[in-house]
């Protein structure tokens, strides 16, 4: 235990975050209400499936109010991990001032009764460290004006422990309102497709840029991938009986090509900084007790005799 959070630590210091968690224990404030509506996970985004109706309480997207179109189409993803915060990819609000954006917290079907869900961003805070040409830190948290009403059966998300190690083979799950293919259109439906982790060697290669202990490296299947609009959007693991958010959508090339893997912020890696920018919502972030992943040899993907040199 000391190794991993020796590991953590120094991992934190080199992207700028402390490591200090003495005063969670100390937040007199009750958890958010977290977590799925149901259990269940589909196994049937580019290759994905429409998810279970409150698979995902916590999904959440991105709208910029200044495009005049009856029906915007989600310029990002994000994730509800408080009554007044959803959390997102830095690249997607790095140029939008917060009066432009408006989130729709808790989504399903992005066409019904959406004025019930939308809310409009009061503050925009990103990583310090973020850098948008290599994606370094690529991580916000959105402010919004109104909290949430727990009772309409959104949720927040389960936040990772800061030790969590995601082994190389374990099936993840993202989900999104991206387009369906490259050239494709927007699902009116949640999607969700299954991906397993790979080494980050495996995108540092096909990359050709640095992979940090802070991303992690997911996909590889063709067919199977987050896609344009997906950016910011959930990666989550399964322990147990619940889905916790571990990754959102950074960078990756095209869509669903064959053994070509995304690339993911690592949330772990973020815990402090988010718990200290959520200080003013009435609830504090959930954050799962556990610490790791056992390998799945389930649909994993053989990568090492496929990257080709670009």
């Amino acid at each position: 235990m000391y190794f991993i959070f020796l590991v953590f630590h120094i991992l934190l210091d080199s992207i700028g975050v402390r490591s200090d968690f003495t005063h969670l224990n100390s937040d007199q404030r009750p958890l958010c209400p977290c977590g799925s509506n149901s259990s269940s996970i589909h196994s049937r985004v580019v290759g994905g499936h429409d998810a279970g109706k409150g698979q995902y309480p916590y999904a959440s997207c991105l709208i910029d109010s200044s495009w005049r179109t009856a029906r915007p189409a989600p310029f990002c993803g994000a994730t509800l991990i408080t009554d007044s915060h959803v959390i997102t990819a830095a690249h997607c609000v790095k140029d939008r001032p917060p009066e432009v954006v408006l989130v729709d917290i808790g989504d399903y079907d992005f066409m019904d009764n959406r004025k019930l869900r939308l809310r409009k961003a009061k503050d925009i805070i990103r990583f310090p460290e973020y850098r948008p040409y290599s994606f370094r830190a690529d991580i916000a948290i959105i402010e919004f004006e109104r909290p949430v009403q727990w009772a309409s059966g959104v949720r927040a998300a389960w936040l990772p422990p800061p030790d969590l190690r995601l082994e190389a083979g374990t099936i993840v799950s993202v989900y999104g309102w991206g387009r369906l293919q490259y050239d494709g259109g927007h699902p009116r439906f949640l999607q969700s497709t299954e991906l397993p982790v790979v080494e980050n060697h495996i995108c540092q290669h096909q990359f050709k840029t640095h992979i940090e202990p802070s991303m992690i490296c997911a996909g590889g299947q063709e067919g199977h991938d987050a896609c344009i609009g997906d950016s910011g959007s959930g990666l989550v693991v399964r322990l147990d009986n619940e889905f916790v958010l571990c990754g959102l959508v950074s960078f990756g090339r095209r869509c669903a090509l064959p053994r070509v893997p995304g690339v993911y912020t690592r949330i772990s890696s973020f815990i402090e900084w988010i718990y200290k920018n959520t200080l003013h919502s009435k609830c504090q972030p959930c954050i799962y007790n556990t610490q790791i992943v056992p390998m799945s040899n389930n649909n994993s993907v053989d990568m090492k005799t496929s990257i080709t040199s670009e």
